[in-house]
């Protein structure tokens, strides 16, 4: 029953403690004011590089008390696995025990140190003159999760486990990543001739900095009809926006509703702001486009701030109330 074989390693000749992954391993369960109860489940605690590892199993649930409170402040003890190995620490035991490491009673309190074959499994918060018969611990805050799992070597390591060895990989809050040796990377690498097939999907590279395709590809697009704070004289008829990887379209139409704009021999206006678009699809720098009215048309700027800048119209020509003009630009961000 107790955990076989080479685990993820620590150093040349030691193995990482942890828990072996498996439902709720050395669960914690309240059983009374100052009493809990830790499940079963089985762990690898390393010792000295001379001791080697010991595969432990808890094979029936263990009941442990915790001690009283401290009259002034609180505490932070360590519910813990330990192994007592008499060759090696001269305790007069061998055996593997759940037991309850006491911290230091103080205003911000730490959790105890742990030393030798030991490796904790929760820590418990004990208010100051906490005891049977006076609240005891509250259960639902005070309990913290010191839970580290171990796998066999070269599986996949889960949590905030440390770097081992090159090639070695973890699942850490949903995101696998790859240890160089030193330090864990989020990237996954393949070959120059590298085939990522994901079902009925194939990626792969075709050349330098080329990734491509056979099949379909389908990107996100994001929508938006909003806009913000249109401009005396205008009336907004339509209003869509799309953005997709990078590329940003939209179509706007808008009804002159003001006073005639009319421009002069060389088709220039007083600057005439229409509208502001949404954020998400502001462009990084000044975009010059057309504006029309199926009559005769001008130029028109989106500024980084998303104001829609009417510039230019066809010199000597007038927008007058009615006129319909459109403006449909496509840039990249």
């Amino acid at each position: 029953m107790v955990p076989i074989g080479t685990f993820a390693p620590a150093g040349e000749l030691t193995a990482r403690s942890g828990v072996i992954p498996g439902g709720n391993p050395f669960a914690l369960y309240a059983a009374g004011e100052m009493d809990l109860t830790v499940g079963v489940g089985r762990a690898i605690i390393q010792g000295t590089t001379d001791q080697g590892a010991y595969p432990i199993a808890v094979t029936a649930p263990e009941s442990v008390t915790i001690a009283p409170g401290d009259a002034q402040f609180p505490r932070v003890d360590v519910v813990a696995l330990r192994v007592y190995d008499d060759p090696y620490d001269s305790s007069g035991e061998v055996k593997a025990t759940v037991e309850v490491v006491e911290g230091d009673p103080a205003a911000a309190p730490t959790a105890p140190t742990l030393t030798g074959a030991a490796m904790a499994l929760w820590e418990v918060t004990v208010p100051a003159g906490a005891s049977s018969g006076t609240g005891g611990i509250h259960w639902s805050t005070a309990v913290a999760d010191r839970r580290e799992v171990t796998v066999a070597v070269g599986g996949i390591a889960l949590g905030n486990a440390p770097a081992a060895y090159p090639g070695q990989w973890r699942d850490y809050g949903g995101i696998l990543e790859r240890s160089n040796g030193t330090d864990w990377e989020p990237v996954v690498r393949l070959g120059y001739s590298g085939r990522l097939e994901l079902g009925d999907v194939s990626l792969y590279r075709k050349g330098a900095e080329t990734l491509v395709t056979d099949e379909r590809f389908t990107a996100r697009v994001e929508k938006s009809s909003s806009y913000f704070k249109l401009q005396p004289g205008w009336k907004v008829r339509v209003f869509e926006g799309k953005k997709t990887c990078g590329l940003t379209h939209f179509v706007l139409e808008v009804e002159r509703t003001g006073a005639p704009i009319t421009a002069n021999g060389s088709g220039n206006i007083p600057d005439e702001t229409i509208l502001t678009i949404p954020r998400q699809f502001r462009p990084a720098h000044d975009v010059e486009t057309i504006a029309c009215d199926g009559f005769a048309d001008g130029g028109c700027r989106i500024s980084p701030s998303g104001t829609v800048v009417l510039r230019t119209w066809a010199p000597n020509g007038t927008l007058t109330k009615g006129n319909i003009v459109r403006i449909t630009p496509t840039y990249i961000l």
